[in-house]
């Protein structure tokens, strides 16, 4: 959850940047160490829950990890797993997707307006572009199969999953961790 929040945050932090919708800002070391705290926090937060009644936690795939209970069907722990979904997997994409979309946009706008030679702002443009694009990807490609897996057990509590077809959605999510610096720091030379 802290690496989805943390993939979120850079994504508004380079809308701000780019786009200014609240003019110029300077990003500082406290505003990152801000952002990091807040990420944890917030992973923490909905992170708890099961510990104190609200959900619950199970060994998932072949029990290298735990996960929250997707095969419970209480109510107290269903209305866990629909909420941490909404706000640990649908609010984040969504801020990603509307972060990166207005950055897009800000970019074209951009680059239609200005002349500059050997088509300079085209080419940055599309170099964010193709960064911006390789994120949402990385982020699809690494958490739908486990949210959309998740959700499948929560709507068909019933359904038989082998151990080995569950564990590989687990994988995938957990490591995106890794894949989104390795993107940054190839792709965005500002970093």
């Amino acid at each position: 959850i802290t690496s989805l929040c943390t993939v979120a945050l850079i994504a508004v932090e380079r809308m701000f940047v780019v786009c200014k919708p609240l003019g110029q800002i300077t990003f500082q070391k406290k505003h990152a160490v801000g952002g990091i705290a807040f990420s944890w926090l917030w992973s923490l937060t909905w992170n708890l829950p099961p510990l104190f009644g609200w959900g619950r936690y199970e060994m998932e795939g072949v029990g290298t990890s735990c996960a929250p209970d997707w095969h419970n069907r209480d109510p107290h722990n269903v209305s866990y797993i629909l909420a941490y979904f909404a706000v640990c997997f649908a609010a984040p994409f969504a801020l990603i997707m509307a972060s990166y979309t207005k950055l897009m946009w800000t970019l074209h706008q951009v680059s239609k307006m200005a002349c500059v030679e050997g088509g300079a702002v085209a080419k940055g443009e599309m170099k964010v572009a193709s960064m911006v694009v390789l994120m949402v990807l990385t982020f699809l490609i690494s958490w739908l199969p486990y949210a959309s897996l998740a959700m499948l057990v929560v709507y068909n509590p019933d359904v038989e999953i082998n151990p080995l077809v569950g564990t590989v959605p687990v994988y995938l999510a957990k490591s995106s961790t890794v894949y989104n610096p390795i993107i940054y720091i190839y792709l965005n030379k500002q970093v």
